[in-house]
């Protein structure tokens, strides 16, 4: 099946880089697919990129001189890869929307399982100390809070005091792993995805030209964009220096999942369980497809291997034909023991199980061969790289190109230069015409401008004359608001006193202001009591608005009601008294 894809290795092999952000490791790998050999493995113990591969190179000339690869393949633990289900309402059609969607979704898988590099854990991934020592100290530093907590002590002992305190590490050693604590502190955590769909086989699954329906499942690969650029860069920097080749790095892998191509083609439903220093994967294949991958983390604690017990024990990790066990480190043999004993299945060895001729002591290198054997052709689904560096520029890009087309541009440039010289001389004669003509024009527009200026200034001073105006009408206008809210409240108290001074005896019939403050009360009363009553009772109330009765129909002012059909008119006069 797709036998167009078994592709044959250069002469020198394939150079496979593997990152476990302790060390570097480089591993040449000659061969075809399907007999490939490890010809050379080096390591070098520096972090940042650039200073580890120049070490690794210097170390890969001493061993095969000229003879280092130029294609290359990178292995970085920060690449997390994972299977994302979308619902059957996705439209997956637009490769964009599709894009964003896996990226939303493995943003949340890579921050669940990207390495915890706390200090215990680059200690044990420099080989300082061991996974038992690791434990001893986490228990001495929980103690050594507990007792400042109970002491009152506000700054206990940290983890990497309290490892020094037990001289399991020195002081340099505890530096240079702060160091590279910091370096993987990453601000910037966008991710770089890629993706491939996993496909259900038709019912004829012999007849390879027949249709095969996409299934809502997608094996995704996502890597932070900063780490990801950072080894590119490197790369590119040391590509063609110092004797080495011009690097070309063609795919970047994650561990988790690089060593499926190794299985080969199998219809049977295998469970394969890889064992990685920061991390276990347990995934289901079958018919070329991954049914299912779950990954537990253990880079901040020990691995607790119930955990992965429990994952084996449920969905579509109990319905195996076969168990494949990958041990990359060689240190979870006593964990795939217990494995054997819970389910009662004896593991295979990928080592032994994969048909290439795997060299006692090579089971390390495991996850180099077969990302090199993806790369060669085998289960292009199973497993999905990230992009490496970008194709080379077309030739006419190359520096070649562009000195030999400035030599050709040279006589070129001199023949457009004197026509252009010509030309330029024969605007500037035009343009000087046309600045004589506007002179004139000019000139003969002058007088006009002056008289339109003159025309201009007395428009001004009409225009300041009339805002002078505008400034005193508004003036005048606030005034006037100003009476009228102090007249309309003079009335809202007048009223007032009027209706409270008004007996059961009187009727008012009109108010009538004559003039400012003066008002003329015209009505009727059934008797003379009644209105002398009124007359008495609004003479007080009057007090307190200033004002008094001038004019009044009363007894007590000697001039009595004018009797009218049977009812006493009256009229009264009021006015504010003058200001002292």
């Amino acid at each position: 099946m797709l036998s167009f894809l078994n592709k044959k290795t250069a002469g020198k092999g394939i150079l496979v880089l593997k990152v476990n952000g302790f060390d570097l490791k480089a591993t040449v790998i000659n061969g075809s697919r399907n007999e490939l050999k490890v010809t050379v493995s080096v390591t070098s113990h520096k972090v940042e990129p650039d200073a580890a591969l120049k070490d690794v190179f210097e170390q890969l000339q001493n061993v095969l001189g000229k003879n280092i690869p130029s294609n290359v393949l990178l292995l970085h633990i920060s690449a997390i890869s994972g299977l994302v289900e979308v619902t059957d309402s996705f439209d997956s059609a637009d490769s964009s929307n599709l894009l964003e969607m896996l990226r939303w979704e493995m943003e949340g898988i890579v921050a669940s399982q990207s390495p915890h590099w706390d200090l215990g854990w680059l200690l044990m991934g420099r080989g300082y100390i061991s996974a038992a020592q690791r434990e001893e100290l986490i228990v001495l530093a929980m103690e050594e809070k507990q007792r400042t907590y109970q002491t009152g002590d506000p700054s206990p002992m940290r983890f990497g005091e309290v490892a020094m305190r037990e001289q399991m590490v020195s002081k340099e050693q505890i530096a240079e792993c702060l160091h590279i604590q910091q370096k993987l502190q990453l601000s910037d955590q966008r991710l770089l995805t890629q993706w491939r769909p996993q496909v259900t086989p038709s019912a004829d699954d012999s007849d390879l030209s027949g249709s095969r329906d996409m299934a809502n499942k997608y094996l995704c690969t996502a890597m932070p964009i900063v780490q990801h650029q950072q080894w590119l860069d490197a790369v590119k920097k040391i590509s063609g220096s110092n004797g080495i080749p011009r690097l070309n790095l063609r795919q970047v892998y994650p561990f988790a999942g690089s060593t499926i191509p190794l299985i080969g083609d199998s219809s049977e439903t295998i469970l394969l369980t890889e064992f990685h220093q920061a991390y276990v994967l347990c995934a289901v294949l079958s018919n070329h497809s991954v049914i299912d991958t779950v990954m537990i983390k253990c880079s901040g604690k020990q691995l607790d291997i119930t955990a992965v017990a429990d994952v084996m024990g449920q969905g579509a990790f109990v319905d195996i034909e076969r168990w494949v066990v990958a041990d990359v480190d060689q240190v979870y043999a006593e964990q795939i023991e217990y494995l054997e004993s819970v389910f009662q299945l004896t593991p295979e060895p990928l080592a032994r199980h994969t048909s290439l001729d795997v060299a006692e002591g090579s089971e390390a290198l495991l996850c180099e061969l077969g990302a090199v054997q993806h790369f060669l052709g085998l289960s292009p689904l199973l497993v999905t790289p990230l992009a490496g560096m970008p194709p080379p520029d077309p030739f006419y890009r190359s520096p070649r190109f562009k000195v030999a087309m400035a030599l050709l541009a040279v006589p070129l440039f001199i023949a457009s230069y004197e026509g252009y010289y010509y030309w330029k001389l024969e605007q500037l004669t035009q343009q000087l015409v046309a600045k004589e003509e506007q002179l004139n024009r000019f000139k003969a527009s002058k007088k006009e401008q002056r008289k339109e200026y003159g025309e201009a200034q007395k428009n001004i001073a009409l225009y300041e004359e009339k805002q002078k105006d505008l400034g005193l009408l508004q003036s005048e206008k606030q005034l006037v608001e100003q009476v009228i809210v102090k007249r309309q409240s003079f009335m809202s108290r007048l009223l007032p006193v009027l209706s409270e001074s008004i007996n059961d005896g009187v009727v008012l019939e009109s108010i009538k202001e004559n003039q400012w403050y003066e008002f003329s009360l015209t009505g009727k009363a059934v008797d003379q009591a009644s209105i002398d009553d009124f007359n008495q009772v609004l003479s007080i109330s009057l007090e307190s608005l200033h004002m008094y009765i001038d004019k009044s129909p009363s007894n007590f002012s000697g001039d009595a009601a004018r009797m009218q059909n049977g009812v006493y008119a009256f009229e009264f006069l009021l006015k504010r008294q003058e200001a002292q």
